[in-house]
This record gives C-alpha cells, sequence and structure tokens, in this order.
C-alpha cells in the first residue's frame, strides 16, 4: 500500500474512533467528558506509538487526537443540549496526548550521531572507536568497520604503546616503504604482517582495522571491541546483538 494512503487511511480510522467515544463521553455531560478526553488523548497516543503506526511528526497525534474531541463535543452541543465547559474538551485531550508523545520519543533509543529515534527491528553498530551506538542507514560505515565520524576524524584504535607493537608487529623497519600510502621509513614506523611480511605504517595498520591490506593477515591480540563488532537490534526501546 502507498505509504500516503497508509497514513491516510490510519489517520481517518483514529480520528472516526476517537471521535465516537468522546461522543459517548460528552452525553454525561462536562464531568465525564473532560476526564475522559484526557484518557483518549493519553491511550490513544500511547497505542499509536507503540505500535510504530505511521505518525509523520511530533504534533500530528496530538492534533487529530484534539481535532476528534472538539468535532465530537461539537455534534454534542448542537444536536442535544449546550453546555460551554465541553467546548474545552480539546484541551485535555492534546495535553495528554502531547505528554505522552513527550515521554515516549525520550524513551525510544537514538543514534547517537544522527540523533534520529531508532524503530523497532532497526539495525545498529557499536562503533570500537568511540563506543556511540549508531544506526546502519547513514552513521555506520561497512567498509571501514566504523562510525562516519570517527573514519572523517581517523579517530585511532590500535594501542600507541611501543611495546604492543613489538610483541604483535616486531621491530620497527629502518628501510622499505608502506605498501599503502608509500611513505618512506624516515617519515613514519613502518611494522610488518606477520603472515607476509609486507610493511605497512602504523597509521595505516589502524585504518584497516588491524589487517594486511595484501593478504588479508590480522595482528594478533587486537582490542576486543574491534573484534566483536556486531550488527544489533533495537527491540521496545533496547539494544540486543542479532
Amino acid at each position: 500500500m502507498n505509504q500516503r494512503l497508509e497514513r491516510i487511511t490510519m489517520l481517518a480510522g483514529v480520528f472516526v474512533l476517537l471521535g465516537s467515544l468522546q461522543f459517548g463521553a460528552s452525553l454525561g455531560g462536562a464531568t465525564v467528558a473532560l476526564p475522559v478526553a484526557l484518557l483518549l488523548g493519553v491511550a490513544a497516543t500511547w497505542i499509536w506509538l507503540h505500535f510504530e503506526l505511521p505518525i509523520g511528526a511530533v504534533w500530528v497525534p496530538p492534533l487529530v487526537c484534539a481535532a476528534a474531541v472538539l468535532l465530537s463535543g461539537a455534534l454534542v452541543e448542537l444536536s442535544f443540549r449546550r453546555d460551554f465547559a465541553e467546548w474545552f474538551a480539546f484541551i485535555p485531550a492534546a495535553l495528554g496526548s502531547g505528554v505522552t508523545v513527550a515521554v515516549l520519543q525520550r524513551a525510544k533509543a537514538r543514534c547517537g550521531l544522527c540523533h534520529r529515534s531508532l524503530a523497532s527491528q532497526d539495525v545498529v553498530f557499536t562503533c570500537p572507536r568511540c563506543t556511540m551506538t549508531v544506526c546502519d542507514e547513514t552513521c555506520w560505515s561497512f567498509e571501514h568497520r566504523r562510525c562516519q565520524l570517527c573514519m572523517q576524524q581517523r579517530v585511532p584504535l590500535l594501542p600507541p604503546e611501543e611495546n604492543w607493537w613489538l610483541r604483535v608487529a616486531g621491530p620497527r623497519f629502518r628501510h622499505d616503504r608502506c605498501q599503502i600510502c608509500h611513505s618512506t621509513a624516515e617519515q613514519v614506523d613502518l611494522r610488518s604482517c606477520p603472515n607476509c611480511r609486507r610493511p605497512q605504517c602504523r597509521d595505516c595498520w589502524d585504518f584497516n582495522n588491524g589487517e594486511c591490506s595484501r593478504c588479508g593477515a590480522a595482528l594478533p591480540d587486537l582490542p576486543a571491541s574491534l573484534t566483536t563488532t556486531v550488527p544489533q537490534l533495537v527491540t521496545n526501546g533496547s539494544i540486543r546483538p542479532i
């Protein structure tokens, strides 16, 4: 079904349901109509957002609730009797709906980079470099296994300590060039691949997540945050591995 048609159909259904319930409540007078309007605004909005029906914008649920309550109140006033207080039933409906939207939206998981709300069944990743949880749509780089911000800023991941590099890649090369950036040994710190012995500079080792660009072998003892990077699923506001 066309997304726009689906949204219009859903809005019409919610509008009719709210209007019908409020119409019945309005027959009991303002003492019934006002609290029922508040409860309907809260309940309808909670169901709307909990089941992730098309929303369009955060102001849509309060507007629909207020309009449905106002219309039903007007029909009762014009058809049966006049009760000035019932004309204001749309205010608690809108307030209840608006507060519910604010609370539920605040509780939803968000992408750490673009800050958009993450719906259920969205796939997210925890960046091994900055530990932010980001969406897979625009903020995660599958090729480089990091968030877009860390890729742009070239945030380092591998330990800077000389003892670690000696243990995993051996001593520094005094000659040769990096097989990726072609910088000389006088310009950069070259370390050899433990498998094919081709040299890469420490920056290129880091940018390639500790993997050799020639043979694909990985350095031993890589940080756990890199070796355990897996896609995760957003379910009911919580994030769990797939």
